[in-house]
């Protein structure tokens, strides 16, 4: 048999191309302009915006609250998907929401994903400088130090 051997095991040629025309069908096939994914990508472009804007002005605690509500609307995703399914009449003109969940984890998971993710190198940089600057002002004390010794 011709397979990929993945992490989770062997993955087929055809399996895996099935799942790749899957994926671009629901990109090219969706109506990206129906309002209530207009307001679902406002949404992502908004979280990106402060995620960016927490990150330059360091706000410590409203990037902290943001990335717990991105988890936890991930982390609710399956339900929200399920839902979304039984009741796509009251806001969607069709049924995009698979029992596989693909098309909430491209208009969901995906993009809080990447935002959770800039949050972290965000918190990582931050963490970086601020070691930085306390090893500087370590030297400058030390040197400081120093010089009243030789006095």
């Amino acid at each position: 048999s011709s397979g990929i051997n993945a992490e989770y095991g062997d993955l087929d040629i055809e399996e895996y191309e099935a799942h790749k025309k899957l994926f671009w069908d629901v990109i090219y096939k969706t109506d990206w302009s129906e309002s209530w994914l207009v307001a679902v990508e406002t949404f992502h472009v908004l979280i990106f915006c402060l995620v960016i804007l927490c990150h330059r002005a360091s706000w410590h605690g409203l990037s902290g609250l943001i990335f717990l509500s991105l988890l936890a609307l991930m982390y609710s995703a399956k339900h929200l998907n399920t839902l979304a399914a039984e009741r796509y009449q009251t806001f969607a003109t069709e049924q995009y929401f698979d029992s596989n969940g693909l098309f909430i984890s491209l208009i969901v998971l995906f993009p809080c994903s990447i935002n959770c993710i800039l949050f972290i190198i965000s918190w990582l940089l931050q963490s970086w400088n601020l070691m930085a600057d306390i090893k500087s002002r370590q030297v400058r004390y030390a040197a400081s130090q120093g010089e009243k010794k030789q006095d």
